[in-house]
C-alpha cells in the first residue's frame, strides 16, 4: 500500500513522547493504489490457473478472491501503521469553480491536451478539508502534505493563502526534516536558515574548501562499498555508475551548538547485457559461435575456424544506489560552521527501475 520510506518513516516518528502525529491518506490515493493491485493480480490470474493445470489440482482461487485480499491487505496495513483516510465530503466542494479550473487548465490540471488533474483536486480538496477543521495555531498544530506534482502543490498554496500551520513538502526527506526540527529545541526558522549554510558548506561544485572534497567522501564511498556499486541484481548484466547526485542535507538534531546532518548522495547506473549474434558456416548451416568444420581425410585434418563476430551490448535497466553521509559541525555565534567531521557513511539501497 505505501513505500518503504513511508512505513519506515512512520515506524520511527510513532513514539515521541512531545509530538503527536496522525497520519493520512486520500480516500483518492487509496483507490488508485487499490486499482493498481487488483490490475497486478489479475495479470498473475493466469499463472495460477497454468499452476493449477501442471499440478493437477484446483487451489480455487477466483478473481473474487483475489479482489477480497487486495482489499484485506490495504486494510491491514492501514491499520498496521495507524493511517487513517482521509474522506472527501463532495458536498463541500465548489464544483463551479473546480469545472472552471478544469476548462481553462488552471492548476491543478495540466495545460497539455490531456486534461489531467481530476483525480489530483480531489486529493487538494481532501486536504483542505482537513485543514479547514483542524486548529488554526502553528503552536498547537501542522499540517503538511506531500506531493511530488508541482501543480497539485501550487494549487493547494495557493488555496492555503497565508496560512502558517501548512507546509507543501515535495518528499519524505522534507517531512523527516521537519518532523526532526518539531522535536528538537530549535525553531522552524533557525534549520531553515542554516539548512541553506549547511548545503553550500558540506558540497560545492569545484570548491575544494567544501567537507566533500576535504574529507574525500567519494573515494570513501568507493572504497567501502565497493560491493554495492559493482552488484548486479543477476548473473549475466554488467554495471556501468554515471552521475554522483547530491542533495540537500537533512536536519537531524542539534545537541549544545552542535548540529547533525545527513546528507543523500545517489549515484545512477546502468545494467547491460551482451548478445552474441549468430553466425553462418561457409556450408551455410546457421550456427552461434565458435563454429568448427573438421574434414578427416587423406591422412589430414583439416580445421576452418570463422572470426568471431562482434558482440552487441544492450542496455537492459536503470537505477541509482543511494548513501547517507552523516556528518556534524559546531554553529558558531557569528553563524558559521566550524569543527566538522564525517560521523559515518551509510549505504541505504540500491533500486532498479524494472527489478
Amino acid at each position: 500500500m505505501v513505500r518503504g520510506e513511508v512505513k519506515e518513516i512512520i515506524e520511527a516518528n510513532s513514539q515521541h513522547p512531545d509530538l503527536s502525529i496522525c497520519w493520512y491518506i486520500p480516500g483518492t490515493v487509496i483507490d488508485e493504489r487499490r486499482y493498481q493491485m487488483r490490475k497486478k493480480a489479475f495479470e498473475l490470474f493466469p499463472s495460477i490457473e497454468k499452476l493449477e493445470k501442471l499440478l493437477g489440482h484446483k487451489l480455487n482461487i477466483t478473481k473474487e478472491i483475489l479482489i477480497h485480499r487486495v482489499d484485506e491487505a490495504i486494510e491491514n496495513q492501514l491499520h498496521e501503521l495507524g493511517i487513517s483516510p482521509l474522506h472527501l465530503d463532495i458536498s463541500e466542494i465548489d464544483w463551479e469553480a473546480l469545472i472552471n479550473r478544469a476548462i481553462y487548465r488552471h492548476p491543478p490540471f495540466d495545460p497539455g491536451g490531456k486534461e489531467k488533474g481530476f483525480r489530483d483536486s480531489l486529493i487538494a480538496e481532501a486536504f483542505l478539508q482537513l485543514v479547514q477543521k483542524s486548529p488554526v495555531t502553528p503552536t498547537t498544530c501542522r499540517l503538511a502534505i506531500i506531493t511530488n506534482d508541482g501543480l497539485l502543490a501550487d494549487y493547494v498554496r495557493e488555496s492555503a493563502g497565508n496560512s502558517k500551520n501548512i507546509r507543501v513538502l515535495s518528499n519524505i526527506s522534507e517531512l523527516e526534516s521537519l518532523i526532526n526540527t518539531l522535536v528538537s529545541q530549535v525553531t522552524e526558522d533557525f534549520v531553515a536558515e542554516v539548512s541553506k549554510k549547511a548545503s553550500k558548506y558540506f558540497f560545492e561544485k569545484e570548491d575544494k574548501s567544501t567537507l566533500y572534497y576535504k574529507e574525500n567522501v567519494k573515494p570513501k564511498v568507493r572504497e567501502l562499498y565497493k560491493e554495492e556499486l559493482d552488484r548486479v541484481p543477476r548473473e549475466g548484466l554488467t554495471r556501468e555508475n554515471g552521475t554522483w547526485w547530491i542533495s540537500d542535507p537533512v536536519f537531524v538534531k542539534k545537541e549544545v551548538r552542535r548540529i547533525f546532518w545527513v546528507t543523500p548522495i545517489k549515484v545512477d547506473a546502468e545494467l547491460f547485457e551482451y548478445e552474441t549474434p549468430q553466425v553462418v558456416a561457409t556450408s551455410g548451416a546457421s550456427s552461434s559461435w565458435p563454429f568448427i568444420d573438421l574434414d578427416v581425410g587423406k591422412g589430414s585434418l583439416l580445421s576452418t575456424v570463422l572470426s568471431s563476430p562482434p558482440r552487441t551490448r544492450k542496455k537492459v535497466d536503470t537505477g541509482q544506489s543511494e548513501f547517507g553521509i552523516h556528518w556534524s559541525a559546531n554553529y558558531t555565534q557569528r553563524k558559521k560552521f566550524t569543527s566538522p567531521r564525517i560521523d559515518e557513511i551509510e549505504f541505504v539501497s540500491t533500486k532498479w527501475d524494472k527489478e
